[in-house]
């Protein structure tokens, strides 16, 4: 593989070659500093910057054009990223070497005009097709409720108090919603073009110059913002008494999570060490949750932890019928004491480095897997393949029981359904 940066007008281009793939990836995001008010305009930008086209009355004029030039799969998400938001389209292509010549500029161009050519109206973007999303989006927020995993997850967040992700409660987040308009929107997106930092990233097998000049002719960006020399959240207190918050359902299954925060971790803990404590914690089958709550207990439907590196916090995720409760608390915070006792086995050490190991490998033989890699690297400060290896394999047992004494229960939250 061969990697280049390009510093192009007002933001930075960057190319892996590769003659793995007959696809070319492209990811073209967006960066601004996280701020609550945010929360409000990205979820309905999304939806409207995917949807319209300068040149393109309707969908079906979409789908025709890129019919035309061999159906590109595209998407536009966007992403919270430690002190960062992040609005970022992902695009793969066949390469023109098996198509036709130019197709890699057409498909270039049809593709990044979602993001910086969007069609508008009147000083705003295209009224009867955001009431149209606008109408979609409350109805998503409002079913949340009844999906109860994803509404523990919000409140989890709510009341956790963690910079970052989602700082309005979901009633807000609505209400926000609500009164937003078309103009309002697209305030709030050309304040994105012209302040935000822009970042290109194309994998394939290319000429790095000839994608250069395609992006140069194609994209002009006006931005300022400066790197964020770190945009990593590291948490510095805890609830020495955690928060406790019970909310009523009508569902049979209570869902429980159980929010921690990773206090004063260093930066090689936080990238290697943590993955590890939060697989053998709760990552799979094998993990201490779910041999103990689960099979030996008999106590969840489902146990299993998940992790947030870039803000250092961590949630026990169980579905339990709400009279075990007390009891699966108890166990949870039991098997994370056996965490800072060292109370698991050398094996499961191993395994979960092995699968560590396996995820490294399959890297290069997936293009997204590849880009993603390497966004990482620039953006996180992850390290290379290689680096990440001999990383993980310095770990001892000694580290994870090291890092699971600066975990801590800050909050534990039960929307509690009707066993009976």
């Amino acid at each position: 593989m061969e990697y280049k940066k390009f510093n192009m007008d007002n933001y930075d281009l960057y190319t892996i070659v590769t003659d793995r793939f007959k696809t070319i990836s492209l990811k073209i995001n967006i960066r601004i500093k996280n701020k609550k008010e945010n929360a409000k305009y990205l979820s309905m930008l999304k939806r409207m910057l995917i949807s319209t086209h300068y040149k393109y009355n309707c969908l079906k004029e979409i789908n025709k054009a890129a019919a035309s030039i061999y159906d590109p799969a595209y998407s536009i998400k966007t992403l919270n990223s430690g002190r960062e938001d992040i609005i970022s389209l992902s695009a793969s292509f066949t390469n023109e070497k098996y198509t036709e010549k130019g197709m890699n500029e057409k498909n270039i161009k049809f593709i990044s005009d979602f993001l910086f050519n969007p069609k508008i109206v009147d000083g705003g973007f295209d009224n009867e097709i955001f009431e149209i999303k606008k109408e979609k989006l409350l109805s998503q927020l409002l079913s949340i409720k009844d999906h109860p995993r994803e509404y523990a997850d919000f409140r989890i967040e709510e009341e956790m108090d963690v910079y970052g992700y989602r700082e309005y409660s979901l009633d807000e987040l609505t209400e926000t919603t609500k009164d937003l308009t078309n103009t309002e929107l697209y305030d709030f997106y050309k304040k994105i073009i012209n302040e935000g930092k822009l970042d290109i990233f194309v994998c394939g097998n290319f000429d790095p110059n000839c994608i250069k000049n395609i992006i140069e002719k194609t994209i002009k960006f006006s931005g300022c913002y400066q790197d964020n020399p770190n945009h990593i959240i590291n948490q510095t207190n805890y609830r020495d008494n955690y928060k406790l918050i019970i909310d009523d359902s009508n569902n049979f299954q209570s869902n429980l999570i159980v929010g921690c925060k990773c206090v004063d971790i260093t930066d090689f803990e936080r990238k290697y060490v943590f993955v590890l404590y939060s697989w053998i914690l709760g990552g799979g089958m094998n993990s201490l949750l779910n041999q103990t709550v689960r099979e030996k207990n008999s106590l969840c439907y489902y146990i299993y932890a998940v992790r947030k590196n870039l803000v250092g916090i961590m949630k026990i995720c169980a579905g339990i019928n709400s009279n075990d409760f007390d009891k699966t608390l108890y166990l949870i915070k039991d098997e994370m004491k056996n965490m800072v006792k060292g109370n698991f086995s050398d094996e499961l050490l191993d395994g979960v480095k092995n699968i560590y190991y396996n995820s490294l490998k399959s890297i290069e033989d997936y293009q997204n897997d590849m880009l993603g890699s390497f966004i990482s690297e620039k953006y996180t400060g992850s390290d290379d393949i290689k680096t990440r290896r001999e990383m993980m394999e310095k770990i001892t047992k000694h580290d994870i029981m090291k890092f699971a004494k600066k975990v801590h229960i800050d909050t534990v939250y039960l929307l509690k359904g009707d066993s009976k």
